[in-house]
């Protein structure tokens, strides 16, 4: 007899509802054979549904520190499931939110033979469709009830089924880091077909053949009905629940969902037997009749308060605000944001106090993760160690040494957090181009200590004065990467007599060691360097770089604003993704930037370009033809 595949299903629940036997239940029925609930430690031993489940062997509970912003937990426990994942063999890992079902839409009984059935794939990614609301029920299981669901959408958030062992880090869309020991991965999509190359989700957001269902999709019931929400809402701290008008509002956009989505009745049947097989064991019916009692105690208090509203306008006719002078709050639907949390809705709570920005909430003594934060002089060195197989350093450019305030974030931060890699942050709060004996020491010692060998990929980051030491300090991390964006090579005035910009830059020691990108990139992987050829100082400093592993981006009428002028251009995001993933070439790049025609910022630079260089008659038609692709844009 043979035994198939394991199913590693992951999730974080701060604490458990009535539906989430229900959840679990149907994933089991699917294929679920170990399942991994990460939930909030401050809540252990409080959660009798959870520890009955835990006692039979059932799931494997791992308390947390939980980040203040409770939408942050998809990425941090998808980050922390990797880990598990990483470490397994023999099977698949599925990270899902607790709202979220696992759809297979052909006749694959199990997520292991779908697997199968799609030609033994390395992982799969489906897309996720947002459920509308159903009339109200009373607390206990609410999957099988009538509702529609939205289509899928271009920019559909994925849920990927990858093999264990395979990858050492994840999001909570899809796999990141390079594969463990295999070369050529078959990934495909819900249809079970390849998914575009090169494999990045900056790739996949502009092709909609990434977003098959006729094999899987993903079903998130983010508000089942108006009273399962307001129970949700319930469980916030009080000054973190929304009023009833910023409710009624997010509720507005969920009864208002429509299309086809995937149909979750044909697992019924096995879904009541695997629930029946999990009331009868000891301790979970008596849990489960506690949680639902307590939910209807809780929405009997709530009839009585700012939310009788709510509940009162239930039915046929949709609840409407009351009328105030002041317009409720706007409320992006849940089907068209780029990622869903797990418990998604209105967030009304404040921003993290001055006093924990979001990185050292991170690292402290109550955050999750590992890390340092080293003040020196002059600067200062923030580690935040995610996972082992990417680390991104990033260094300040002149714009962020102006900022001193607590809630200062590194440069590119939440970019790199959103991947789930390690970030090590140099920040400075002076316009020294990072020329300070104290801090070139501790970045030596950090190499000399194995820091940077210690991860799989190391990739070093900045713009103009961060741009430079980007490549500076490359030396200190053979074998790295580098995205640099308007450097200077040296402000050594011997080495450099024509850049006549950077005053303060100019004047400090530069016979200190990495003064010299030309001699610090020998060993480096690629050395991506973005840079605008029309003007002149940025072009003279490129042109001191040579080598194989130099890889030049014209970003043509940018001036010296590169970032600034693809982030107008909505490209610098996806060109960091595409940089990160190790998917970027001067083909896909050149590709994209073709994107910048639509800027108006390109236009005026590239008019003034003709006509310092004489070129009148065309300059005066560039406006003509910018409106011309703007109107065949828009056909």
């Amino acid at each position: 007899m043979t035994t198939r595949p394991k199913l590693l299903l992951s999730a974080f629940a701060a604490r458990p509802r009535s539906s989430f036997l229900e959840w679990l239940a149907y994933h089991r029925a699917i294929g679920a054979s170990d399942v991994l609930l990460f939930t909030d430690r401050r809540q252990s031993g409080k959660q009798p549904l959870f520890d009955a489940l835990v006692a039979a062997g059932v799931l494997r509970l791992i308390p947390v520190a939980v980040d203040p912003d409770m939408k942050e937990e998809i990425h941090n426990s998808a980050i922390r499931a990797a880990a598990v994942e990483a470490g397994q063999s023999g099977g698949y890992g599925l990270y899902l939110g607790v709202d979220e079902y696992f759809c297979i839409l052909n006749s694959s009984k199990s997520v292991q033979s779908l697997m199968r059935s799609s030609g033994g794939a390395d992982v799969l990614s489906a897309p996720l469709q947002i459920a509308g609301m159903t009339a109200q029920h009373e607390p206990g299981p609410i999957l099988f009830a009538a509702r529609q669901t939205a289509a899928v959408t271009s920019d559909a958030p994925l849920r990927s089924v990858v093999r264990l062992g395979l990858f050492a880090a994840r999001n909570p869309e899809v796999p990141t880091g390079p594969a463990q020991g295999k070369a050529a991965l078959k990934w495909v999509n819900g249809d079970g077909t390849p998914m575009p190359e090169p494999h990045s989700r900056v790739t996949w957001a502009n092709d909609a053949g990434a977003r098959g269902t006729s094999k899987a999709a993903i079903l998130k019931i983010a508000a089942p009905s108006v009273e399962a929400y307001l129970l949700h809402i319930g469980t916030l701290p009080e000054k973190q629940r929304p009023d009833a008008d910023t409710v009624i509002a997010w509720l507005e956009v969920q009864r208002a969902i429509t299309g086809e989505g995937p149909d979750l009745t044909p697992r019924l049947a096995d879904t009541a037997r695997e629930l029946a097989t999990l009331m009868a064991l000891p301790g979970v019916a008596e849990a489960q009749e506690a949680l639902c009692a307590g939910e209807r105690e809780t929405l009997e208090q709530m009839r009585t308060g700012d939310m009788a509203r709510v509940l009162g306008a239930v039915g046929s006719t949709a609840p409407q605000p009351t009328p105030k002078a002041k317009a409720p709050p706007a409320v992006t639907p849940v089907a068209e944001t780029a990622e869903v949390a797990p418990d998604a809705e209105p967030d009304s709570r404040p921003d993290a106090p001055a006093a924990l920005p979001p990185w050292f909430a991170e690292i402290h003594t109550g955050g999750d993760t590992e890390g340092f934060y080293t003040r020196l002089k002059n600067h200062a060195v923030v580690g935040i160690l995610r996972d082992q197989a990417r680390l991104v350093v990033s260094f300040d450019n002149l714009s962020n040494v102006n900022d001193l305030s607590p809630e200062r974030e590194p440069w590119a931060y939440k970019f790199v957090r959103d991947n789930g890699w390690s970030h090590m942050a140099v920040m400075a709060r002076r316009k020294d181009w990072f020329r300070c004996p104290q801090l070139i020491a501790h970045l030596e010692k950090l190499a000399a200590d194995g820091f940077f060998a210690g991860f799989d990929k190391v990739i070093l980051t900045g713009t103009s004065m961060g741009g430079f030491a980007a490549l500076a300090f490359a030396s200190l991390a053979p074998g790295a990467t580098v995205i640099s964006f308007n450097p200077q090579t040296t402000l050594d005035e011997a080495l450099v007599p024509w850049e006549k910009r950077f005053g303060m830059g100019r004047a400090r020691d530069w016979s200190l060691a990495h003064s010299d990108c030309a001699f610090e990139i020998d060993e480096v992987e690629k050395a991506f360097v973005l840079y605008d050829p029309f003007f002149e100082p940025d072009r003279r400093h490129v042109d001191r770089l040579e080598g194989d592993n130099v890889i030049r981006l014209k970003t043509w009428c940018s001036g010296h604003f590169s970032p600034v002028f693809l982030r107008r251009a909505g490209l610098l995001k996806p060109l960091m993704q595409h940089a990160l993933d190790d998917t970027l070439t001067p083909d896909v790049f050149y590709k994209m930037y073709r994107d910048r025609r639509f800027l108006p910022w390109y236009r005026k630079a590239l008019q003034t370009n003709l006509q310092e260089r004489g070129h009148d008659k065309l300059a005066r038609i560039v406006s003509p033809a910018f409106r011309k692709l703007k109107r065949q844009a828009a056909e």
